[in-house]
């Protein structure tokens, strides 16, 4: 029997790295050279140098061919330089790289099931050809903060699985990407030569809702009750409505909506640490600049966590506001949605007068704690708002979340510049440390990345066999996040967790949502036995004991 079978096979392959009695165990002398087996750590060392000079897009096309031949290289390439490699293979790479995935050379991963697939998606999940545990689905209409990029959004669920697998240690033939091709509206996307998905606009309305149906309950006859399935990038007509119609009936979550408003959170949880931050969550005031789908979430997760304190329900309500694209959200506004409403309070005559006169005007009428960007306006937070948070607060939250880096609201050597270096400032990409005149240490960004939450959160669904993914769920993966900042991350106003511990963050925060699902008898599988270390040996780490 030939040994090509293995070489073939990513999960199998090994390269030059296979030693001498494998080459001869599996029939491949011959076919592998014949020099000195490669160590996992040498081959890491090559990947990485040879990725460092290459364009984004460049780079990211060899780490997919990487990952399409041998997926030990891959993962322990990523698991033992997540701060490098994650930028690389999602946010900000992430992006470009769905603009452009209709030209880019990289294998085909995942699935793309059609509208006109309608009535056959059971038969297709059949051609994955292997099971799966956790499915992320988009119909790509809100890709980060680009838009509509139809079929070509493949990158977004491609790339959170593998940062299902990289930071939350489940194992990658147990991840399956989807995009729901419902066709795009942007006619330069649709109607290039290359495009690869359907050349005709956006379904909507029943038909559309009748498709996701159909998804939906062709992945739980696929795949059991307790597959997660995570929605993601969906537009914002859809996305709420989708999570509030599945989330009791189906084990599902929405990553834009919850993860984000876990990440959020926890932020928030862990400035209240800080010295100068009121220490806690009821002296705080959130005014968000952005009422979509994430901010709306971020704001349910911090009502619940204030009710939680014992904070009736309308008045926590009361201490999150929202600007949109029409001004500030208040009760009696016209076009106020049924997704707002709930934040839409009543407003004295001298806020009401500056409601459409822009964020500075907000801030002085307001006088918010927090500042919280989810807009996708690159530099919305401008040099005179971050100067007045700073005027009103010692040591004001600025939390610019978009995605990708040119669309976020400010920058870190912005926040900390205005404010001379006392904002608590978190983003959504990535931004280096900060030098500030007079002080010795840099200033460390923290980075606001959904990654610190849905790994850990899908590893903890999936181990316990979770039948739904309630918010409750969501509330304690922000709390042991906030908890798992030390306090030299606090110590240069950090309020997140050194990315190179991900593992280890996913492990308890897995850990913390296997105790809930049993405490909300969700678990279908038991979860006793469980503890964090026994949780971390579990994960799928395919450098283990070979580096």
């Amino acid at each position: 029997m030939s040994g090509y079978p293995v070489i073939r096979d990513p999960s199998l392959n090994r390269g030059r790295r296979f030693t001498s009695e494998q080459r001869n165990d599996n029939r491949l002398v011959g076919l592998v050279p014949s020099g000195r087996p490669r160590t996992l750590s040498e081959e890491i060392t090559r990947l990485l140098t040879k990725l460092k000079p290459l364009p984004t897009l460049l780079r990211y096309e060899m780490l997919m061919a990487v990952l399409h031949r041998d997926e030990q290289l891959f993962f322990a390439t990523a698991q033992a330089n997540l701060p490098k490699v994650l930028p690389m293979i999602y946010t900000p790479a992430v992006g470009d790289a769905c603009v452009n995935y209709s030209d880019l050379e990289i294998p085909m991963r995942g699935l793309w099931i059609g509208i006109d697939q309608k009535g056959n998606i059971r038969n297709i999940l059949d051609h994955w050809g292997e099971t799966a545990e956790v499915v992320v689905v988009s119909d790509c209409e809100r890709i980060l903060g680009l838009g509509d990029l139809g079929a070509q959004g493949m990158g977004i669920p491609v790339g959170k699985l593998l940062l299902y697998s990289a930071c939350g240690g489940i194992h990658p033939n147990k991840c399956l990407p989807v995009v729901l091709d419902v066709g795009c509206d942007r006619d330069d996307i649709r109607t290039s030569e290359n495009y690869i998905g359907l050349n005709q606009k956006r379904v909507r309305g029943p038909e559309y809702d009748q498709f996701v149906d159909e998804f939906m309950n062709a992945v739980v006859d696929k795949y059991g009750t307790t597959c997660l399935i995570q929605f993601e990038d969906f537009g914002t007509r859809n996305a709420l409505p989708l999570l509030q119609k599945y989330r009791d009936q189906l084990c599902c979550f929405n990553d834009d909506i919850q993860g984000t408003a876990s990440v959020g959170l926890a932020g928030v949880l862990s400035a209240l640490r800080i010295d100068g931050v009121p220490s806690t969550l009821k002296e705080h005031k959130f005014l968000f600049l952005g009422a979509g789908s994430a901010g709306l979430g971020i704001a349910m997760l911090i009502v619940l966590a204030l009710v939680r304190e014992g904070i009736p329900e309308e008045d926590a309500r009361k201490q999150c506001w929202f600007i949109d694209s029409r001004g500030l959200v208040y009760n009696g506004r016209a076009n106020v949605t049924d997704a707002k409403r709930p934040f839409a309070h009543e407003v004295p005559e001298n806020v009401k007068g500056v409601a459409d006169k822009g964020l500075l005007e907000v801030v002085r009428a307001l006088e918010p704690t927090a500042l919280i960007g989810v807009s996708t306006i690159r530099g919305a937070f401008s040099e005179d708002v971050i100067r007045e948070m700073a005027a009103r607060n010692s040591r004001p939250l600025i939390f610019a979340l978009s995605n990708p880096t040119s669309k976020a609201e400010c920058t870190a050597e912005e926040a900390y510049t205005f404010t001379e270096g006392r904002a608590i400032y978190a983003s959504g990409s990535p931004f280096a440390p900060v030098a500030l005149p007079g002080r010795e240490t840099k200033l460390v960004p923290g980075q606001g990345n959904n990654s610190y939450i849905f790994p850990g959160l899908g590893l903890g669904v999936t181990i316990s066999g979770a039948r739904h993914v309630p918010e409750s769920m969501l509330l304690v993966a922000a709390d042991t996040l906030s908890k798992l900042v030390d306090e030299e991350q606090l110590a240069v106003s950090c309020v997140y967790p050194d990315l190179n511990s991900l593992m280890d963050v996913s492990a308890h925060i897995a850990y913390a949502v296997c105790k809930e699902a049993k405490a909300q008898g969700l678990n279908e599988k038991p979860v006793d036995h469980l503890d964090v270390k026994t949780i971390r040996h579990m994960m799928y780490e395919p450098g283990r004991g070979e580096m």
